[in-house]
């Protein structure tokens, strides 16, 4: 409930404290008189658009200060519009930014008229009014859509389509099992090959030597090796030259003998063509490996650890991902089962409550206007009103096909169908356009919906005025550059401001009866 709203020198008002109690209080004055200033200065306070209106001293700053009562405790609300024109909001002492301000007040305080129908202003209000006159609860749709929200981002983080996942973990698959499959024996092993196949290498040509030299040197086949002519010639050597010929015989067993040797060494050399080749062609295998990971084998063994902890992770992701596919689609189908019933359930409320605004705008002097709850999406989340001020035209948004007295009394026969609203709802121009009959129906109403909250009313209606509990009276300046004033006013003050809103003058006495008769309830003299 607001409690009290402090004014200082805003427009043509000087320094204002207004203490304001519970039930219905109005707020009257003649055409001028600043009464549209106090509105103006409330919706500052709650956190809307300064409208720059001028203040009485330019040189000082402007200041409004608003204290509700919350709960156990009391909330104060403040802005404060420099004299270079800079705003500065406040909540409780500590300084605030606007948005915060006026989501603090959203729920203290709307206020209803010409510009401010918080109803309207923000997205999710129609449908939380809808919510609370068909009680309805979408915590359940909420909670389901933020766990399809978390599901949805964790595959996300996952990276990539599942096809593409299974694409990449085949890749690195197959070059963890083409390195398994090679299964190099440390980093150093192509040196260890590299000098095992020299060694063979050297023994194959060693032996290819020893073959050439014993073939040279004696060769049965073969009457032109060494030993075969030497022995030749030493058949042709006549015995005069016995000396010559014993040495000659002597080289003939010595080649022999060689020759012998040469053998035995050849058998004695173990070659091993086969295993030469394949010591190549390993070493061919392990160098393709090396190109392809590293500049070294082991490069290679430091890539197939990197591979496989990586396969081990996309293989993880995939258990991952068909496990949040299975999650996602049990929550999808319960969404949808969910939405659909909230779905229903607002339908039919918007039926309800479109009834009810209807039943309560004929006694408002809109008995002619078309009003109905619109209601869209999966779950009917996308809830807007739209009215028409006759039957002639079709509806269209509330907020763009309404004037303001309109849209004040379809917010206050809102309120009465859906018993929504703040605990301090604030009507302005309210009684714009009504009259007789539909000004006691209006006060009416702003009664029945005084008896569930604070409500304060800017009326230029005597009857309006004569139903409030509560009643306060903003009087025009004296002269030029005087400030207005605001007190509360009862008794003989309060007849002659609802004689004043009768006919004019507050010293008339017909005016004065009638007011009498007004103040004490009496229905004829509405």
């Amino acid at each position: 409930m607001l409690e009290t709203l402090r004014v200082r020198n805003f427009g043509a008002v000087d320094d204002v404290v207004i203490e304001l109690d519970g039930g219905l209080t109005v707020l009257t004055g003649e055409t001028g008189a600043g009464k549209t200033l106090l509105i103006e200065a409330l919706h500052l306070v709650l956190g809307g658009k300064d409208r720059s209106l001028p203040s009485r001293d330019a040189a000082a700053p402007s200041i409004v200060e608003a204290v509700f009562a919350d709960g156990d405790g009391e909330v104060v609300l403040a802005r404060e519009r420099t004299a270079q024109g800079r705003l500065r909001a406040s909540i409780d002492g500590a300084t605030a930014s606007a948005q915060l301000l006026a989501a603090r007040g959203e729920p203290l305080c709307q206020l209803h008229g010409q510009h401010e129908h918080l109803v309207l202003r923000t997205p999710d209000a129609a449908r939380a009014l809808l919510d609370r006159s068909g009680s309805i609860d979408d915590a359940h749709v909420r909670s389901l859509r933020a766990e399809r929200r978390t599901l949805l981002a964790q595959r996300e983080l996952l990276g990539g389509t599942a096809a593409e996942r299974r694409r990449r973990i085949d890749l690195v698959a197959h070059e963890v099992a083409e390195i398994d499959a090679a299964a190099p024996v440390g980093p150093d092993e192509v040196d260890r090959l590299l000098v095992e196949v020299a060694s063979l290498a050297s023994t194959i040509d060693a032996k290819e030597a020893l073959a050439r030299a014993a073939e040279a040197i004696e060769s049965d086949a073969d009457e032109a090796s060494a030993a075969g002519l030497m022995s030749a010639a030493l058949a042709e050597l006549p015995r005069e030259v016995g000396e010559v010929r014993d040495e000659l015989a002597e080289l003939v067993e010595r080649a022999r003998g060689l020759a012998a040797r040469l053998r035995r060494d050849l058998e004695a050399l173990q070659d091993d063509p086969d295993r030469l080749d394949h010591l190549n062609d390993r070493i061919a295998r392990l160098q393709g490996l090396v190109r392809k990971h590293g500049l070294t084998l082991g490069d290679v063994l430091a890539r197939r650890d990197e591979l496989a902890v990586e396969l081990e992770g996309l293989r993880a992701d995939d258990e991952r991902s068909v496990a949040l596919d299975g999650q996602l689609a049990a929550v999808e189908a319960a969404l949808e089962e969910a939405e659909s019933e909230v779905n229903a359930r607002r339908h039919v409320a918007a039926a309800s409550l479109s009834d009810g605004v209807r039943a309560r705008l004929g006694p408002l002097a809109l008995a002619h206007a078309r009003f109905e709850v619109l209601v869209e999406g999966p779950a009917g989340e996308r809830v807007s009103f739209r009215f028409a001020g006759s039957e002639a035209f079709e509806p269209a948004p509330l907020a763009e096909a309404a004037s303001g007295g309109e849209l004040s009394r379809v917010m206050l026969a809102l309120t009465l169908a859906s018993n929504a609203g703040a605990e301090t709802m604030v009507f302005d121009e309210v009684d714009a356009g009504v009259g007789g009959v539909t000004a006691r129906s209006l006060a009416a109403c702003l009664a029945e919906v005084a008896t569930s909250r604070q409500v304060v009313v800017v009326t230029h209606l005597a009857t309006v005025a004569a139903a409030a509990a509560h009643h306060i009276v903003v009087t025009k300046p004296e002269a030029p550059g005087d400030p207005a004033t605001v007190q509360a006013v009862s008794g003989a003050a309060r007849v002659a401001e609802v004689a004043r809103m009768l006919a004019g003058d507050p010293t008339d006495p017909v005016a004065i009866t009638h007011a009498e008769a007004l103040l004490a309830g009496d229905p004829a003299a509405s």
